[in-house]
């Protein structure tokens, strides 16, 4: 957990031996998946909680006073080999605009380059683009899944 007293907002990790976390992960995602056909988002919900177990990826809660506001699902490697990768990135509709994205991300920054990760990579849905860019990600020029690949050097 990594607690910020000025804010008090924290990063609380989800691991198997807290289902009560998973079901605050499992009410955020709810909306953030809310694109993807109820049977497939259930199972997809699932197998994120079912991979905790390993060592190289994390799924965060993140906490400001006695609200959960958003969540990152992360880990190192796959495509990318010593890379942090940012899979999923959600804070709710009501702290956008406010810095905590930006918040959550320099906690991200922080796990990350304890692991000895020096870049990070994600896909970026069109609405999500200009929040990369500020935060110093750029274009790879590659698509996947209808999304633009970004990278940034921590």
């Amino acid at each position: 957990m990594i607690t910020d007293p000025e804010e008090k907002a924290e990063v609380i990790c989800v691991t198997n031996g807290r289902p009560d976390l998973a079901k605050i992960f499992i009410g955020l995602s709810k909306d953030y998946f809310s694109d993807i056909p109820f049977d497939k988002r259930e199972k997809f919900i699932q197998s994120i909680l079912a991979r905790q177990r390993e060592s190289n990826r994390w799924l965060l809660l993140f906490r400001y006073r006695d609200e959960y506001i958003g969540f990152v699902h992360m880990k190192i490697g796959g495509e990318r080999p010593g890379w942090g990768f940012i899979m999923e990135f959600y804070i709710i509709p009501s702290k956008r605009r406010r810095g905590w994205g930006r918040r959550l991300f320099n906690r991200i920054v922080t796990i990350l380059q304890a692991q000895g990760v020096d870049n990070v990579w994600l896909w970026s849905a069109p609405e999500s683009e200009q929040f990369w860019h500020s935060l110093g990600f750029r274009e790879t020029g590659e698509i996947i899944e209808g999304k633009k690949v970004m990278v940034r050097s921590l």
